[in-house]
């Protein structure tokens, strides 16, 4: 299989087609692919899944994919590694890279339009034609611009989530555990918050009633599943990402490097520097 590698932090591309020149292919780098117009069929991860226009898809560097064009498409691509949040001035990079963390880490993005919410597709258009111009005039600012539309589309991609349009209040039994879910993934990077006291206070219940109550519906402990999930976005950090050690045990919120080290043993039975050798992708020029 093809991959494609960028070493440019961004790439902005809109362009129309009547037909797909590039194989199934993966890259080195993210891409956030809009459709603007256009109809046919999307073979992504092993999938096909039609597209239509409003469509939205954001792969990682791991995702497989190729466009089967029954209608000539209008693509606008927004290709960018994880090195274009360090160009957004005077903001953490982490917490940007948290917001592709979780998008990435959810079962139902990886082979699905991710706009469900119709009257976000306007919004996004507009985003992306304000992106595009900014990106070709190359103007005074115009990074910053680019930056600022950007940080808008990742924020309405978040609220097109399955739990976005619930209204938030107590639940029975029978839904508590999609908020708590939801919950668990909106404080995932703060271990304080997302531990099992924590969760039982937020939600108003004891502590044990609250491990109960996920062990039934889950199928596995609450403790179990925070560390998993933790150390699944862990590893596609380390196998995409560039930060340090230290940078990772502060992202991540454990005391200190040490405390980093001993949980990746815990959980993979390997070193830090052994898990990310096993992991890191084979690059394919």
């Amino acid at each position: 299989m093809k991959r494609y590698t960028q070493f440019n932090r961004l790439i902005v591309d809109d362009f129309t087609t009547d037909v797909w020149e590039h194989p199934l292919h993966n890259h080195n780098h993210y891409e956030i692919i809009f459709i603007r117009s256009g109809s046919g069929i999307h073979h992504l991860n092993n999938t096909l899944v039609p597209y239509h226009a409003g469509y939205l898809y954001l792969l990682g560097p791991e995702d497989e994919h190729e466009f089967i064009i029954e209608e000539p498409t209008n693509f606008v691509y927004f290709k960018f590694t994880k090195l274009y949040f360090d160009t957004f001035d005077g903001e953490n990079p982490a917490v940007w890279n948290q917001h592709i963390d979780k998008l990435l880490s959810k079962k139902w993005s990886r082979k699905r339009n991710l706009l469900k919410n119709t009257e976000d597709i306007p919004v996004v258009d507009a985003l992306f034609k304000l992106i595009v111009t900014e990106y070709e005039r190359n103007a005074l600012l115009g990074k910053k611009l680019v930056n600022h539309h950007f940080k808008a589309i990742l924020l309405v991609l978040n609220r097109n989530g399955p739990n976005c349009d619930k209204k938030q209040k107590r639940r029975a039994d029978s839904d508590i555990t999609e908020a708590l879910l939801e919950y668990i993934e909106l404080n995932i990077y703060d271990p304080k918050s997302a531990s099992q006291k924590q969760i039982a206070q937020h939600f108003n219940y004891s502590p044990n009633y609250i491990g109960i109550l996920f062990k039934k519906n889950i199928g596995t402990s609450l403790k179990k599943y925070i560390q998993d999930y933790r150390f699944n976005l862990l590893k596609q950090r380390l196998k995409h990402g560039h930060q340090s050690t230290k940078q990772l045990s502060l992202e991540f919120g454990f005391t200190d490097e040490s405390h980093l080290h001993k949980f990746v043993k815990t959980q993979s039975g390997n070193s830090l520097i052994d898990l990310k050798e096993k992991i890191a992708p084979e690059v394919v020029l």
